[in-house]
């Protein structure tokens, strides 16, 4: 009985998409370098060049014009594993058959992986260019940008190289350009975590992150992120009736996204408004609302909000997340504040 190599058919189908891949990647990080901002440019440059298969090669590619240069990197790593593979198969005293498919198998999980890294570069680039900004006085002193971390560089090529799924990539795509932009956003422990997630507790995340409120000192500081258990306790299925019973926040609790008491709290008095003005919005559905006090309140009460907190991985990875609307429980919530004698009220501007 003989073995069956793969077909030259499947070889070259995945060697074209990984062409695609790179060439899509290449587009993205080519047309990004225009609109970075100095103080950002290298902290882009150091983790596109480690990460992107091409990125030594794009800005003088791309200011010559030679795009070959560009795609023959693509062709050069696959030419490397076809040489190696003839040097391991000499050496190696088993049948030449099994010897090719082990090589085929193991360059293609090379490539595969180098697709990865490409697909979640151009998520970081493109992410990096809508949000570019540049500075309003040339004469202005940029902030200082800390260099981004070795080792927080490679434990982010490791898990993001196993992640095929467009909305994985996604959100380490998002991870990286957030580290660009300010350094230590994200933990290791953090990235290694997200790397973890089966598709349950990601879809009970998201979830869970979609009703949550936050607090927070400024545009990345989440001081505080919860969900109010409305009155009762969330450890005893208070939320069960929104997706959270006390299982699935087990799920949770164990991949360290939320912490182990389920009905913690925290004083939110800050985001009661004081005349006017709401010292502190609290954050909700991606909108920020201030709570409005009725003349039944006493003023200066304190307000203390218990429910299930996320944990210091899951208020980073909060940030990154896509909030799905949910009526019914933003009925519920509103009616908990009314309870408390304090209005919900959406702030525009």
């Amino acid at each position: 009985m003989s073995i069956q190599t793969p077909s030259e058919n499947n070889s070259s189908k995945i060697e074209r998409q990984s062409d695609e891949e790179l060439t899509q990647a290449v587009d993205a990080i080519g047309n990004l370098w225009p609109h970075v901002a100095a103080p950002f440019l290298k902290n882009a440059s150091k983790a596109f060049d480690q990460l992107c298969s091409t990125l030594t090669k794009i800005p003088v590619a791309y200011i010559e014009g030679i795009e070959s240069e560009i795609r023959a990197t693509s062709e050069a790593r696959v030419n490397i594993i076809s040489a190696s593979g003839k040097q391991i198969e000499e050496q190696i005293q088993v049948d030449p058959e099994f010897a090719k498919v082990a090589i085929q198998k193991y360059g293609s999980k090379i490539i595969r992986e180098q697709i990865n890294l490409d697909n979640v570069c151009k998520v970081a680039a493109t992410q990096l260019q809508a949000e570019a900004k540049l500075p309003v006085n040339n004469s202005q002193t940029p902030r200082e940008i800390p260099a981004i971390d070795d080792d927080w560089l490679n434990s982010f090529e490791k898990e993001a190289s196993q992640k095929s799924t467009e909305e994985m990539q996604l959100l380490f795509g998002r991870i990286l350009a957030s580290e660009i932009n300010q350094p230590s956003s994200f933990s290791i422990k953090t990235v290694k975590l997200l790397g973890q997630l089966d598709s349950r507790a990601a879809n009970l995340f998201r979830l869970l992150c979609s009703l949550s409120i936050s607090l927070s000192f400024g545009d990345n500081n989440i001081i505080d992120a919860r969900v109010l258990s409305l009155g009762g306790n969330a450890g005893s299925n208070s939320l069960q009736n929104y997706g959270l019973n006390f299982d699935q926040l087990n799920v949770l609790q164990e991949y360290g996204l939320i912490i182990s008491d389920f009905n913690s709290y925290m004083n939110y008095g800050v985001s009661v408004a004081i005349g006017e003005t709401v010292p502190f919005p609290l954050k909700y559905q991606n909108r920020f609302w201030g709570l409005v006090p009725s003349v039944e309140r006493t003023s200066g009460q304190e307000l203390r909000l218990n429910g299930v907190a996320l944990s210091r991985s899951g208020k980073e990875l909060l940030k990154i997340v896509d909030i799905e609307t949910n009526d019914l429980f933003t009925a519920a919530i509103k009616d908990f504040f009314l309870k408390q004698n304090l209005l919900m009220v959406e702030i525009t501007n």
